[in-house]
């Protein structure tokens, strides 16, 4: 029947299981696609799939040299050796079963170009592109600016943080080209005051990269599922991160965030999740999306396209009601189904779903370098970048402005001619305020306050409101 042949295509994505095997998820469930072995390549055809369509051999791909303990990392870049620590050897093996994993120093590369004035610069270019969101305990919390909400102890989230930062796309991209395809990267800062959120639900695997400061992670199982009587999950990982460590965090593990044991670390936290496959790469979405776009290929025979782009409604019904018609098209719609759904699937192949797949992947690539391209050359010919303040900045109160604050007080007198203004600040913020009262030019990385991004964001609040001013 017609329906039997519309199942048929269904059929076919199960045919393509060995084309599941994923270097980045666990066996036993469905994965994206792989590039098959080719005749040409020397390489030996792919294992035979297990009931779940997975192959029991599946591991990462390392390249020549990514053996554990072989090759010489010298001569390796900061990338190559990061996606080195992830894709060889015991480490790849796990990854590949889905199973969390620690890598201590993995990224400590990264650290030297993403320091907080770079991270101060990115955001305020995100703000602009609409790249940026803040959240306070969960909930969305957005003011005027991202200094005010990050004062206010708000999280700070920089979408697409690779096209803000080259190293970051390095690593998205060798990353993709080694193994994932596809990656993108989240930027988040936390306030020291700002945790105690709920939980992250890793929707997606993910590599969490510690960029500053110091927590302890713990990976679990989410009870939302569970029935009330079963066992309670263990953590699969309790881990204390230090910067340029990074975590491999599965899809449907819930990553909770403690304090780390036996020390308290007050500054800000700075890391990076790369969302190394994402549900828009499975084999569902693939073929979903493969088929959308056979179904409005112009190749379609004129009566097939037709059917697929026509649909009943009340007006189409009372139309050919009035001329009769009704009769002859519902005897005549089983057989233009059938062959609709014959000529649909004798155009699916294994073949076109890895090139469509590909292509889509190489598409989302080129856009990923294009917006890249397009944040540096926004960067260049940005003029209002000279009122951005940065540790380097040197400062001052603003001309015709005297100002009076004392360490560890929470309102800063500014006071120019007869006007009067009272600024609540936080305490921590009072020690760089009163540095400055003394009307004289320093340099904001000098004025004292432990949170970096913190001196940072209040003298570019009070640049904002001319209390201060760049020199």
């Amino acid at each position: 029947s017609s329906f039997r042949r519309l199942v048929a295509l269904v059929e076919i994505a199960s045919s393509m299981s060995w084309m599941r095997g994923c270097c980045a998820t666990r066996r036993g469930r469905d994965q994206p696609l792989i590039s098959p072995p080719s005749a040409s390549s020397g390489m030996a055809p792919p294992p035979e799939t297990s009931a779940s369509g997975f192959g029991e051999e599946a591991t990462l791909s390392p390249t020549p040299g990514d053996t554990a303990g072989g090759g010489d990392d010298s001569a390796l870049s900061v990338v190559e050796r990061m996606a080195k620590a992830l894709l060889s050897g015991s480490t790849g093996d796990q990854i590949a079963n889905g199973r969390p994993v620690h890598l201590p120093g993995a990224a400590a590369g990264l650290l030297v170009t993403m320091d907080f004035d770079a991270v101060a610069g990115a955001l305020a270019r995100g703000t602009d592109m609409g790249a940026i969101s803040a959240n306070k305990k969960g909930e969305p919390y957005m003011r005027d600016n991202i200094y005010l909400a990050y004062t206010d102890q708000a999280t700070l989230s920089l979408s697409g943080a690779e096209r803000f930062f080259p190293a970051l796309l390095e690593v998205c991209e060798v990353l993709g080209q080694r193994s994932f395809d596809y990656v993108t990267a989240r930027l988040l800062l936390e306030p020291p005051g700002g945790r105690g959120g709920p939980p992250l639900l890793a929707d997606a695997d993910l590599l969490a990269v510690q960029l500053r400061g110091t927590r302890r992670l713990s990976l679990i199982r989410p009870l939302h599922n569970l029935p009330v009587t079963a066992p309670r999950p263990q953590p699969q990982l309790v881990a204390t991160v230090q910067a340029g460590d990074a975590v491999f965090v599965p899809a449907g593990l819930e990553c909770r965030v403690m304090p780390p044991e036996g020390a308290t670390d007050d500054g800000p936290q700075l890391h990076a999740l790369l969302t190394l496959r994402s549900k828009e790469q499975d084999m569902e979405a693939s073929l979903a999306k493969y088929l959308n776009d056979l179904v409005r290929d112009a190749s379609l025979s004129k009566d097939v396209d037709n059917l697929f782009r026509s649909s009943v409604t009340r007006r189409t019904w009372k139309e050919l009601d009035a001329q009769g018609e009704v009769a002859d098209a519902s005897a005549k719609l089983p057989t233009r189904l059938a062959g609709a759904a014959e000529e649909l699937a004798s155009r699916v192949s294994a073949a076109g779903l890895r090139e469509h797949y590909a292509r889509r992947m190489e598409k989302l690539r080129q856009e990923q370098r294009e917006g890249a391209e397009k944040v540096a050359a926004d960067l260049l010919a940005d003029v209002s970048q000279k009122e951005v303040v940065s540790s380097s900045s040197m400062i001052r109160v603003s001309g015709g402005v005297q100002c009076r604050c004392r360490g560890g007080e929470t309102v800063a007198l500014f006071k120019r001619g007869s006007e009067t203004l009272n600024l609540p600040i936080a305490e921590s913020a009072s020690y760089l305020i009163a540095d400055l009262c003394d009307g004289n030019p320093h340099r904001v990385g000098s004025l004292r306050c432990a949170d970096p991004f913190e001196r940072i964001s209040v003298c570019q609040i009070l640049v904002f409101k001319g209390c201060l001013e760049l020199c």
